[in-house]
């Protein structure tokens, strides 16, 4: 029988660490986003165009993908569809542009989470570009034509400070109520699951699929939340869960290369098939494959390095 003063009460604990926790997130994403926006308005951003052009190259991407990639880089995937639906790219570059942005997105902001809950932020900063890059190049291998050109002259017009500011406060008006509302939600499942004891038989149902990706069941919780939720709207159970001692040091570094490739499908699949359609597989799968293998190869050489540091002994 369910014990309503127990719910109750963790309703209630959930709710307060909810709101304390997406406290925390605002501060951190609201001045790095604000940071973000006047750099790219000011004409910085456009400085980096020279040193993206030989990887838009490798990549089978025309030069002027460098705008939707650095604006994914700075903002998040849903900032480079923006930039990208006032250029010309067909739906084949479209979609190695999502998938390089839906890897590679909010670096900064993300970089920082995933930094206080176990890994370095230049190690996860290179991995996620390093993924990015491999895989946009081998799906575009099965597109033709995806490196030309198809846009005309001033193709990108600057806007007013007035427009920018105005589009920015709207944004993260919205954003900063959807974080409160998810991430208070999230924890007071959190709460209800742990106190009824739902996460271990959940470890055990789901063991097998964590093995595939390369993790540990202890680190279920927080991978499910990123999945589902991402690392930004989900970094306070990240962190939470990543401090609490349960996931060992050398474990959380595969958690967390497999979440900084592979977190927000459900929503990401959800609304950007709306812009690709059927091409929603190729990201899908890529994005599933990529972190896999980056985590499985991880283990991997970690375990060869420690064979062989056996045998000099």
């Amino acid at each position: 029988m369910l014990d309503s003063a127990k719910l109750k009460k963790d309703i209630k604990t959930g709710a307060r660490k909810g709101l304390g926790s997406s406290l925390w997130i605002l501060k951190l994403f609201i001045p790095v986003s604000a940071l973000a926006v006047l750099l790219e308005w000011a004409g910085v951003v456009a400085w980096l165009e020279p040193a993206f052009r030989p990887v838009m190259a490798l990549v089978n991407l025309p030069p002027e993908a460098f705008f939707p990639v650095i604006a994914g880089i700075f903002a998040d995937v849903y900032g480079a569809v923006a930039v990208m639906a006032v250029l010309e790219f067909t739906v084949q570059q479209q979609v190695l542009l999502i998938l390089f942005t839906a890897i590679s997105h909010s670096l900064i902001i993300e970089g920082i989470i995933q930094w206080r809950s176990g890994i370095n932020f230049f190690k996860i900063t290179a991995i996620r570009l390093a993924a990015s890059v491999i895989s946009v190049y081998l799906v575009s291998l099965a597109f033709d034509g995806t490196e030309r050109s198809f846009q005309a002259a001033g193709f990108l017009e600057r806007p007013t400070f007035r427009q920018v500011l105005g589009d920015w406060l709207a944004d993260i008006s919205l954003l900063s109520v959807q974080i409160v509302m998810v991430v208070m939600l999230i924890l007071i499942l959190q709460e209800i699951a742990v106190s009824f004891g739902l996460i271990e038989k959940g470890r055990k149902a789901l063991s097998p699929v964590m093995r595939l990706m390369g993790l540990s069941s202890q680190a279920l919780v927080p991978w499910l939340v990123a999945i589902f939720g991402g690392v930004t709207i989900g970094s306070a159970v990240i962190i939470e869960e990543c401090r609490r001692g349960d996931i060992p040091d050398e474990e959380l570094q595969y958690f967390h290369t497999s979440i900084g490739i592979n977190h927000s499908m459900v929503e990401h699949s959800a609304v950007l098939s709306t812009i690709v359609g059927g091409y929603i597989f190729f990201i899908i799968v890529a994005r599933l494959l990529s972190a896999i293998l980056f985590t499985q190869g991880a283990r991997a050489w970690r375990k060869l390095a420690g064979k062989r540091r056996f045998e000099r002994v």
